[in-house]
């Protein structure tokens, strides 16, 4: 599969490049994805560049995901990661986190939003699921907010180092998804 840039809602959508790798360190310091998602700890310098040099383009040309760094689209700070952390059978799973410094914008409802809308009309996809460990109340809201229907509970066959086993799963197809500025099911705010 080919990277692709996706520009929509104040938010630019790029392929990893390496020169992302400080700003990726960065960010994973901080202690929310660190507790929230699977990435290493601690999270080192290499960590990072393997990520945005090996990982994420192997991701691309394997065609089992698509990782987007999440861009402002004015001035192309990053402000997080969002994308498809997996790809099989006509289904994607998506996954995103915020950088500290962008939190509290709707960041990750409005990458996730425009992810889902490439993902079921240029893959094409059709379905979209989302998983989060029980407890994730900000993953879970960003889902709700992004279009997602939250099917129930599962045991995760991955969870992050130190939680709980077990999590809420949720499914978006492609008519579900809000147009951008709309309020999706969670409600208004961000």
């Amino acid at each position: 599969m080919e990277p692709v840039e996706i520009a929509e809602d104040g938010v630019l959508l790029r392929p990893w490049q390496p020169e992302d790798a400080a700003d990726v360190h960065r960010a994973c310091q901080d202690p929310d994805i660190q507790r929230w998602t699977t990435v290493p700890r601690p999270y080192r310098p290499v960590d990072a560049q393997r990520f945005v040099a090996e990982i994420a383009p192997a991701a691309w040309t394997a065609g089992t995901g698509a990782p987007f760094a999440v861009c402002d689209a004015i001035t192309g700070t990053l402000l997080g990661s969002c994308g498809l952390v997996s790809i099989d059978r006509g289904t994607g799973e998506v996954g995103y986190w915020t950088a500290p410094w962008a939190r509290r914008r709707g960041v990750a409802v409005r990458a996730t939003r425009a992810v889902a809308r490439w993902a079921f009309d240029a893959v094409p996809l059709r379905r979209l699921i989302w998983q989060a460990e029980l407890g994730n109340h900000a993953s879970r809201l960003v889902a709700l907010r992004a279009g997602f229907r939250i099917d129930g509970r599962l045991r995760l066959a991955d969870p992050a180092p130190g939680g709980r086993p077990e999590g809420w799963i949720g499914s978006l197809s492609p008519d579900e998804i809000p147009a951008p500025g709309e309020v999706g099911p969670a409600g208004p705010g961000t």
